[in-house]
C-alpha cells in the first residue's frame, strides 16, 4: 500500500507560510484540533502540524508579508521535474535542495503565477 509520500503526483504535505506562527498554531488548534510537534530537521525546528498522531504539514519559523499555505507534491525525482517544469514555462522559486532525513525539495512558480513546492522523500532508515 503506498501513501501519499511515496506516490508521484500525490499532494502529500502542506505548510503556512506566517509571520506569527505561535497565533496560526492556536487558531487552527481552537479550529480542528490540530497539534504540534517541534523538531530538530537538521536545519534547524520545525513545527509540525499534527493531526492526531499524524504528521500532515508544518508551520516553518519565517518572516513574511504575505501568509499562505504552500502544498507539496510527491514527485519521483525534483531535480528532473525542475528541469520539466522550467522547459515548460515555469519559474524556479527555490531551486533543488536537500534537508537531511527528510528529502529533496524544490519551489516551483506555474505559468499561471500558482506556487506548488515538489518533494522526493528519503527513504527512511531502519533505527
Amino acid at each position: 500500500m503506498s501513501t501519499p509520500s511515496q506516490t508521484h503526483g500525490a499532494f502529500s504535505w502542506m505548510e503556512l507560510h506566517c509571520a506569527d506562527g505561535a497565533k496560526a498554531q492556536a487558531f487552527y488548534s481552537d479550529l480542528l484540533g490540530w497539534g504540534t510537534k517541534t523538531v530538530d530537521v537538521g536545519v534547524g525546528p520545525y513545527t509540525m502540524i499534527m493531526n492526531n498522531e499524524n504528521m500532515i504539514g508544518g508551520f516553518p519559523s519565517m518572516e513574511t508579508e504575505s501568509p499562505r499555505w504552500l502544498p507539496y507534491v510527491t514527485v519521483d525525482s525534483v531535480d528532473a521535474r525542475v528541469e520539466k517544469a522550467r522547459a515548460l514555462g515555469a519559474t524556479i522559486a527555490m531551486e533543488p535542495m536537500s534537508i537531511p532525513n527528510v528529502g529533496r525539495m524544490a519551489t516551483i512558480v506555474d505559468p499561471l503565477g500558482g506556487v506548488i513546492a515538489l518533494i522526493t522523500y528519503e527513504e527512511p532508515t531502519d533505527a
